[in-house]
């Protein structure tokens, strides 16, 4: 572009043509238009209820919730079933012989045969076996033979009592008066052996033992005699004053006397020694104890019988040595009451001691008639 001084202003190309450059008077401006309100939109047509889309479904509630909220059923019936009978057939009928009378029973069909005694019943069907009998299945603990022995004989005693003492008397008069025929016979003959100093020779010696086995053959044919009469008392039987003086198997009864006299002769030679021959004579009498029993019970040889006395004695010897030694003390306490306690002691002793036999060897007892 040029300068032009002092000339025409230029002309401005974007001024309309036909108007003048000169400044002439303002002109008035264009009032503006007042813009059109603005068209409301349109609003939308409501769509019909035919072409709105279904709502999509509720996804189904969990099992477990469903029962949940559902009454609870009632629980099913258990699906386990009781055993069934046993399948296994019987043994053929020729495989082993048929049971003796006392066997146990043959089962019914079935079921389980009774248990044999001591055993464990058969377990219940569905169940558990029951519990064994306390204690393992073993009895209960017994009381002691010692004290039931004596107990039985004092029982006899207060049934029998009278008879016992009868007899007892009876045998102690007619012992008494044989004794002292036998000690005047041999007394007499032993003073014929005496020299002029007066020392005895061997007609004491004699006489000594003629009369000692005198005194044991009384003896133990009167404690047959009571053994005899014990024996029925634990036969439930009361005792009569025959019984004391009836012997049967009198041959072996006065051969196993004798038998008898002649330990006792001997042992009470050995028991003048101090101690030694005491101890002795205690052993010699405890395991021949039972010897008259098993002659007068069992009809033993006297052999036998000492035999039989003596293998018992050691089968059951804590409770034989307690026993004899209980008897010694009370056979000791009544001989301290003047002797008359004896006539108590003594048939309490032998009745307690057939007890005490026939509990050794397992023999039923009857109660005191």
């Amino acid at each position: 572009m040029s300068e032009n001084p002092g000339g025409t202003p230029p002309r401005d190309d974007k001024q309309p043509a036909g108007t003048s450059g000169a400044p002439g008077e303002p002109s008035t401006p264009d009032v503006p238009t007042v813009p059109d309100e603005p068209t409301t939109p349109d609003i939308p047509a409501v769509p019909d209820e035919s072409s709105v889309p279904d709502a999509p479904e509720a996804p189904d509630a969990p099992p477990s919730l469903a029962k949940a909220e559902s009454a609870a059923p009632e629980p099913p019936a258990p699906t386990y079933q009781p055993p069934a009978a046993p399948s296994y057939a019987p043994p053929p009928a020729a495989a082993y012989p048929p049971p003796a009378a006392a066997a146990t029973p043959p089962p019914a069909a079935g079921g389980y045969p009774p248990p044999p005694p001591g055993g464990y019943a058969p377990p219940q069907a569905g169940g558990y076996p029951s519990a064994p009998p306390p204690g393992g299945g073993y009895p209960a603990p017994q009381p002691s033979p010692l004290g039931e022995a004596f107990s039985y004989g004092w029982n006899a005693f207060t049934r029998s009592g009278g008879v016992f003492i009868a007899a007892t008397l009876i045998w102690l008069i007619a012992g008494g008066v044989v004794l002292f025929l036998v000690t005047l016979i041999f007394g007499g003959f032993a003073s014929l052996f005496e020299n002029d100093d007066n020392t005895p020779r061997i007609g004491l010696s004699i006489g000594f033992l003629v009369v000692a086995a005198v005194f044991y053959l009384i003896l133990f044919l009167v404690q047959a005699a009571f053994v005899r009469a014990s024996l029925k008392v634990t036969e439930g039987r009361r005792p009569e004053l025959a019984d004391f003086f009836r012997f049967e198997n009198s041959t072996n009864l006065v051969l196993t006397a004798l038998l008898l006299t002649a330990v006792n002769i001997v042992v009470s030679l050995v028991s003048w020694i101090p101690l030694l021959g005491q101890l002795v004579a205690f052993a010699v009498n405890l395991f021949l104890l039972f010897t008259l029993w098993f002659v007068v019970d069992k009809q033993l040889s006297p052999v036998d019988a000492l035999r039989s006395s003596f293998e018992l004695v050691r089968a059951n010897l804590a409770n034989t040595l307690l026993f004899y030694l209980l008897g010694v003390v009370i056979l000791i306490a009544g001989a301290l009451l003047c002797g008359i306690g004896l006539l108590v002691a003594a048939p309490v002793v032998l009745v307690a001691t057939s007890y005490f036999y026939k509990r050794l060897l397992g023999e039923p007892i009857a109660p005191v008639a």
